[in-house]
């Protein structure tokens, strides 16, 4: 198994601006790199939990021996309640990792991977929830089709949405489960591209954007993270940070609008999908006067060399925020011009 490379670590950690003494938040603790970076940043007084829905996770992190470190099983909805059971009410800095990590791909067990026959669950944490073969036995074509258009901008959601729904069909008539594995799931998938002429037009593999649509439904990624989000004016204090890395083109835009409070509406680039501006300019954000709102520091893409270094690394975004109260935000125009 490969060791997980961490994404623009030094950037993220660098955009916290660590105090010595001050408490911050790893909410995606993965296999440790980006806590490790900030801890080795703290002063002996400083503070950091880390947390993260992945059982396996938490278990890794029982390698690191460290006074200044807590680490909870928790997903980001639960932070808000365990900062303050804590007696936590304010934090310096968060930092968000939202890539799925190396060992959760290259578990065959997990279903994470295409590329790795194993069943088909998803589910960050195998330990609650419902699994992705679950859901789609339940689901009809719409519903599917709607995932994997969203959450994936698959052009052939709704062909594979159809085989998808009359495979599970013929597997309930006659008792063969023909889709049961990660390798049916996605021979099912190339099978449609074949259909279409499309198999080999470009180096993705034609599971990859149906894989990701269903790992990020199957966690209800996008509404944890919209949820924290909003909390993070609550968690952390007025020009604390947070550091922000996305991989996906919706995660990326939500975190954008979100660090440019002012702007009334999502905009329109071509690159996304009616489903997809109707579903984000949805998206409802307090709008309190005098609550500090985030303002966008810097956008960082990551260098050719890491890239080279880390495939990963290739679509990943970091955006990097600072709290501030309306009236600095509004000071401080140009910080809005950083997209």
């Amino acid at each position: 198994m490969n060791s997980h490379i961490p994404v623009l670590m030094k950037e993220a950690v660098d955009g916290l601006k660590i105090i010595p003494n001050g408490i911050y938040v790893d909410a995606t603790f993965g296999r440790g790199g980006h806590t490790k970076e900030i801890l080795n940043r703290l002063g002996p007084s400083g503070h950091l939990v880390a947390i993260d829905r992945d059982p396996d996770a938490i278990k890794h992190a029982s390698n690191i021996n460290d006074s200044r470190l807590q680490v909870h099983h928790a997903k980001f909805s639960s932070l808000p309640s365990l900062l303050k059971e804590k007696s936590i009410p304010k934090i310096n800095g968060l930092l968000i990792d939202l890539g799925v990590s190396s060992p959760q791909v290259e578990d065959k067990n997990r279903g994470f991977s295409f590329l790795k026959n194993g069943p088909l669950d998803m589910r960050m944490d195998p330990t609650t929830g419902e699994s992705l073969l679950s859901w789609l036995k339940k689901a009809n074509s719409s519903e599917i089709q709607n995932v994997l258009s969203v959450f994936g901008e698959e052009r052939f959601s709704k062909s594979i949405a159809n085989e998808i729904c009359k495979v599970i069909k013929n597997n309930n008539a006659n008792g063969k489960n023909k889709l049961k594995t990660t390798a049916d799931l996605a021979e099912l998938i190339t099978k449609i591209y074949r259909l279409k002429g499309k198999n080999n037009q470009n180096l993705k593999h034609p599971a990859t954007k149906s894989f990701q649509a269903f790992r990020i439904y199957i966690n209800n990624e996008i509404d944890e993270l919209i949820f924290l989000l909003e909390k993070i004016p609550e968690i952390v204090v007025t020009h604390g940070r947070v550091s922000i890395i996305s991989f996906h083109s919706i995660e990326d835009r939500i975190v954008k609008k979100k660090m440019n409070p002012s702007n009334k509406s999502v905009s329109r680039s071509d690159r996304m999908t009616s489903k997809q501006y109707a579903f984000i300019s949805d998206i409802k954000y307090i709008k309190e006067p005098l609550l500090p709102k985030i303002k966008q520091i810097k956008r960082v893409l990551p260098s050719h060399e890491e890239i080279k270094v880390n495939r990963r690394a290739r679509s990943a975004v970091l955006r990097v925020g600072e709290l501030a109260r309306d009236f600095e935000y509004l000071e401080n125009p140009k910080n809005q011009k950083n997209k």
